[in-house]
């Protein structure tokens, strides 16, 4: 049983990591494309944000459903539709099919990630759920890491037209997970009876959720700005694709560290203490971040750590969330994990817009502060029993 469970996290964390790969492909092409097209930086956050409120917003609501059919539909065809549709971005010529590839493949991310969640959630055994969790939230950040790196390269050596060829890996991946996931009524017995309405009801009438959801909301925040805006801060001042790729690899990197670390601070410091200094220490390397101007070794340090702090406590927050509601697991994972970055996508546009105005790196450095201010409400979170 132990052996079997194992396989199952494995299985899914290899699958996490896929997904988020390709859903890693867009930001450091995205100012290239949007050259090639003829679309500004603010009507290219648009797009990307049109594609995530997509992918995120509807995540709760396949989350809902996966806890209420329980059918492995959700990880097969979202792998199947993320890999393809976010590859055939190399290829889009206009506004039309960029869209269309945008929509469709975050779809397909949506799809995958509540589902996914669930099933390592339940073959983690309660004494390792935020190690198991870590693990597979680790992987998802790996891949996520690694699609910029990915993307970049096929672009600067072989061109954005044979990226469409990088999906033959996802499409292998959908069937290695429908072969080694479980029929999903085999395993799991806590089929939601609630309607759609009162399970929104009941999580967002839960305090402590509700602190830990919107705790998503602001790490995703910061990642997202750091991660889509300064792409087009590095490409005004001379770095090609290759260098504004191997720099997010970094940034992300060290995120996926962040979250293996984790636990391990968990464990020495407590669950409060590990949110108190993911969301803290953002501002003071933020500062440092700005005074370098984002450039040299002090600028990519800053820029690296920020990453890290803020990966830090995402494990510890999904794991807590869904032992607090146990019967929404799927839903309480489209929350955390997707939903939040749909918020930020509501307002990305308008960040990007500013930014033109008054600048990229004044914008970031008022961001940073949003997590030190936030970290006042941790104290309401359940004590460690």
């Amino acid at each position: 049983m132990e052996q079997s469970n194992k396989k199952v996290i494995i299985t899914e964390s290899f699958g996490h990591f896929t997904t988020d790969a390709y859903s890693g492909f867009l930001n450091p092409i995205m100012p290239f494309i949007a050259a090639k097209i003829g679309i500004s930086m603010a009507v290219a956050a648009l797009f990307i944000s049109i594609s995530n409120l997509t992918s995120s917003l509807s995540q709760p609501f396949f989350g809902y459903l996966a806890d209420k059919w329980q059918r492995r539909f959700f990880i097969f065809w979202g792998m199947i539709m993320a890999s393809v549709f976010l590859s055939f971005l190399g290829v889009a010529n206009n506004i039309y099919t960029l869209v269309i590839c945008l929509i469709l493949g975050h779809i397909g991310v949506s799809f995958f990630h509540p589902q996914a969640t669930s099933i390592v959630s339940n073959f983690s055994h309660c004494t390792n759920n935020s190690k198991d969790m870590s693990i597979f939230i680790a992987m998802g950040t790996f891949g996520f890491a690694l699609g910029p790196l990915i993307s970049s390269l096929i672009a600067q050596y072989w061109g954005l037209n044979k990226l469409p060829y990088a999906c033959i890996f996802g499409i292998i991946t959908a069937f290695i997970l429908l072969k080694n996931t479980p029929k999903i009524k085999d395993f799991c017995h806590n089929k939601t009876q609630s309607s759609l309405k009162d399970a929104i009801y009941k999580i967002f009438n839960n305090k402590p959720v509700t602190i830990l959801v919107i705790a998503s909301i602001v790490k995703s925040f910061v990642v997202s700005s750091f991660s889509i805006i300064l792409p087009f801060y590095w490409k005004s001042v001379g770095y090609n694709v290759a260098h504004i790729g191997s720099i997010l690899f970094a940034f992300l990197i060290a995120g996926a560290l962040g979250v293996i670390f984790s636990p391990i601070l968990e464990r020495f410091a407590g669950i409060k203490n590990v949110f108190y200094i993911s969301l803290i220490t953002v501002t003071p390397l933020g500062i440092i971040f700005y005074l370098s101007s984002a450039k040299g070794i002090i600028g990519l340090i800053s820029f690296i750590m920020i990453g890290f702090v803020s990966f830090l406590a995402v494990p510890v927050n999904m794991s807590l969330a869904q032992r607090l509601m146990p019967e929404f697991k799927s839903m309480i994972s489209g929350f955390i994990g997707g939903f939040s970055w749909g918020i930020i996508g509501l307002i990305l546009p308008l960040i990007s817009l500013l930014a033109e105005k008054t600048g990229i790196m004044n914008i970031l450095l008022v961001i940073t502060f949003i997590p030190l201010i936030f970290s006042y409400f941790i104290k309401y979170l359940p004590d460690e029993k």
